[in-house]
């Protein structure tokens, strides 16, 4: 039972675009962005209602995690302790496999990581240069950089406050971060750069379909149309003014 395919990476890394990307080429028939609607085909697997069914395993691990706003250690020890069989249970609506969003690290708690092979069909892992992820990141934080800092280097919880249905991430620091799932040799894996996609995105998108072939058999359609229009439809222009017309 392989379900998840992950689009991994540490926060502000590119892991949107990359979202971007994936959905260009696998759920439009020409590739083109024209809003942020298809982001919605590679949702996060970390939300409340993905975990509704612990009521039915344990109440009283039900409790931990959903009676209180703000996750202290014991609520996210019980909740992470879920994670593969919450991955188990996702629903694919009558599909062998989906795209999954995450920014944790594969970290590995009480014997169990956040994902193993028994539910991960492959990954592709985005990074960037950590110095750039400063600047962004301390900007969407409203932090100091020097908290920022503190933040990667030290690694902790992401959102521990439960906001909406988001489960907190936890990230480690960017090295481990990194590391976390460099070690994750069981499945395929295909690991890009920021600054490649900036620089050759025809080539690092090529990068991305080749890795599907060769491991999972899949052809992507009208492929070189595909790629153009993404590429023209997912430069930073273009996406800001999607999102200043309110869809993100």
């Amino acid at each position: 039972m392989k379900k998840c395919f992950w689009l991994s990476s540490y926060p502000k890394s590119g892991n949107t675009w990359l979202r971007l990307i994936i959905g260009g080429l696998f759920f439009t028939e020409n590739g083109k962005i024209e809003n942020f609607e298809v982001l919605k085909k590679i949702p996060k697997i970390d939300i409340r209602r993905n975990f509704q069914f612990i009521k039915d395993v344990s109440l009283e691990d039900y409790k931990i995690i959903f009676s209180n706003k703000v996750f202290d250690e014991k609520m996210f020890l019980t909740y992470f302790n879920y994670s593969i069989e919450a991955q188990k249970n996702i629903n694919l609506n009558g599909g062998n496999f989906g795209f999954f969003k995450t920014h944790n690290a594969r970290v590995k708690i009480n014997e169990k990581f956040y994902t193993d092979e028994s539910t991960t069909l492959g990954f592709i892992y985005v990074s960037r240069d950590p110095r750039d992820i400063l600047i962004s990141y301390s900007k969407y934080l409203g932090q100091t950089q020097d908290d920022t800092i503190d933040f990667m280097i030290n690694g902790q919880l992401r959102n521990s406050k439960q906001i909406g249905e988001n489960f907190p991430e936890i990230l480690l620091n960017w090295q481990d971060h990194y590391q976390s799932w460099k070690k994750f040799q069981k499945v395929p894996s295909l690991f890009l750069k920021f600054e490649n996609l900036i620089e050759n995105p025809d080539e690092e998108i090529f990068k991305i379909i080749n890795f599907i072939k060769k491991y999972f058999n899949i052809e992507i359609s009208n492929r070189d149309h595909k790629i153009k229009n993404i590429i023209e439809t997912t430069n930073f222009n273009k996406l800001k003014q999607i999102e200043l017309a309110g869809s993100f």
